[in-house]
């Protein structure tokens, strides 16, 4: 969906619009939009910030948002603003790599962007303030452990459970 419409011509007031990434492989993806998005010429979120992230300090987290952006992670939010209204949205209580240096930036009133790259145990906290190279952060998810925990623990009891229903020793 663009400004007005669809890729494929749908003007916008025909259509119900849910945001998220456009999917070529979806059921719902029409097949003249799926023609359309192999020759799109407007970057997506994912092309945008890979693009920044490039002159971000090389090193691991860099390499591993590239990589995870390469292969279309979804950018959970990307917001823009004064610092200290934003910082919310970095997470700072769940970072666990960068917290200094995220910490120093969200200190000031300067305009940054803040974007949190979604990954399964937690997420990328890129900085994007206006005259300095981004700064990329990790945050654990918060509850990931606990949930890996407990599901770990059920398995093992329904196993137990099991062989005693069965009539076998645990």
């Amino acid at each position: 969906m663009g400004a007005h419409a669809t890729l494929c011509g749908i003007p916008a007031e025909q259509i119900v619009v849910y945001r998220h990434h456009f999917r070529t492989s979806s059921a719902q993806a029409c097949p003249r939009c799926k023609r359309a998005a192999a020759v799109s010429t407007v970057p997506c979120g994912q092309e945008r910030l890979h693009d920044k992230v490039l002159t971000a300090v090389p090193g691991p987290l860099r390499t591993r948002l590239l990589n995870a952006l390469r292969n279309g992670a979804p950018i959970a939010i990307w917001v823009n603003g004064p610092a200290d209204r934003v910082a919310v949205h970095a997470h700072l209580d769940h970072i666990t790599d960068g917290a200094e240096a995220v910490k120093d930036l969200l200190a000031a009133h300067d305009p940054i962007g803040i974007a949190r790259v979604a990954q399964p145990s937690g997420e990328f906290v890129v900085l994007l303030p206006q005259h300095t190279d981004p700064v990329i952060a990790w945050a654990n998810r918060p509850g990931t452990w606990w949930r890996t925990l407990v599901r770990g623990v059920a398995s093992v009891a329904g196993a137990i459970v099991g062989k005693i229903a069965a009539g076998s020793k645990p």
